[in-house]
């Protein structure tokens, strides 16, 4: 693909354009609107996550939910949490996700999602000297106004390959895999742990205990595009007339528009977002090493390996994930965890958890920590 994106360096007076959208209400754009038994199944696939829990209306039925619920991450579904407005062509990129979860999305119920920037900061990487950290508040709930969840999400911006201080990693050619390792992946993958209705008591975790690991991959341009069926990536994500409707509205009326982004963001030629998918535009345009994978899909992942372990009496309470560096296409994401500690706090039993990901290179390219409610023995 030919194209020239705008790369403009990142202003001298970027922290001050950026902090002064500080608190500015965001108009936000919802991808899915109600979990309904297709949509949570679509998201939940697009994670490769065949959990009954989320997928089987009669096995649901038998659980102490009394019906179908959605993944915890499924609020990415609503919106991907993204609030990066503002420094015109700066590209962004997803660094993590701070979420606390209330409780179960159910289905059938419609979520709606506001939006605040939070906090701006400068801040040096390994991979360029200078980038904005953009931190935006979602609170996701019901019509009512009963919270569900809420996250402090955290954006990169960082001027493209072409600027003066523009990201720049080195190309790393797609990973290959003979039939043999494709074979042990598919055992592993028809072995992988759900503990499901195998009630998990918190009185029986032990501190430094391992989380039984999945795989995730490796990583091809179908399985984005499972996951976006899904999750769509970003509210610029249209087709044919949308495309061009909001692209005119860019440049022409922009209060049409949501506004976690720049309008400049709708108005590109070519999407920038198209680099999890093309390796020319991901590795001419942008500066990454490849085409690579969406931040929250890769947290979505991460989740996953929970809610495997805990089972369907179990519940994800928070967790808080920084991502370090890209997955590119070919790569397989291993998701690992460690029980750090167990403790009671109010109603709830609580056991925290280090996880992270690496790929079959051994290399970290997410971590952080999480926290899961377990019911006890003898509680009523």
């Amino acid at each position: 693909m030919n194209i020239e994106l705008r790369a403009p360096s990142l202003p001298d007076d970027a922290l001050e354009q950026a902090r002064a959208l500080i608190d500015q209400d965001i108009r936000v754009e919802r991808w899915n609107c109600e979990a309904s038994r297709d949509v949570i199944r679509h998201y939940a696939w697009g994670l490769g996550d065949d959990n009954p829990l989320y997928c089987d209306p009669d096995y649901a039925a038998k659980t102490r939910h009394r019906g179908l619920i959605a993944p915890p991450t499924f609020l990415y579904s609503v919106f991907d949490a993204v609030v990066a407005p503002g420094l015109p062509d700066i590209q962004w990129y997803y660094s993590g996700t701070d979420w606390n979860f209330v409780r179960p999305v159910r289905r059938d119920e419609e979520i709606v999602a506001r939006a605040r920037l939070a906090d701006v900061q400068m801040i040096s990487g390994k991979t360029v000297p200078r980038m904005i950290l953009q931190t935006g508040e979602v609170v996701y709930s019901t019509p009512s106004g009963e919270e569900v969840g809420r996250c402090l999400s955290h954006c990169y911006r960082v001027p493209r390959l072409g600027a003066e201080g523009g990201l720049k990693y080195d190309s790393r050619p797609t990973p290959t895999w003979t039939p043999e390792e494709i074979e042990k992946l598919e055992r592993d993958y028809m072995n992988e742990y759900v503990r499901g209705a195998d009630t998990f008591y918190w009185d029986d975790v032990a501190i430094g205990q391992e989380l039984p690991s999945i795989s995730r991959g490796p990583l091809n341009r179908l399985d984005m595009t499972c996951y976006y069926a899904g999750s769509v990536g970003t509210s610029g994500y249209k087709s044919t007339k949308l495309k061009f409707k909001y692209a005119h509205w860019a440049k022409h009326d922009p209060d049409k528009l949501p506004n976690n982004y720049d309008p400049s963001y709708y108005s590109a030629a070519v999407s920038p977002s198209i680099g999890h998918q093309d390796q020319s535009v991901a590795q001419q345009e942008l500066g990454m090493p490849n085409a690579y994978d969406n931040g929250p899909q890769r947290i979505g992942f991460m989740h996953v390996m929970l809610t495997n372990w805990i089972g369907d009496d179990g519940e994800v309470r928070s967790s808080s994930i920084r991502l370090r560096q890209p997955v590119i296409f070919g790569d397989l994401t291993i998701v690992k965890g460690k029980v750090t500690g167990k403790r009671i706090e109010g109603p709830d039993a609580l056991v925290d958890c280090t996880i992270h990901a690496e790929t079959q290179l051994g290399e970290v390219t997410a971590q952080g920590s999480a926290s899961v409610v377990l019911p006890r023995r003898g509680a009523k």
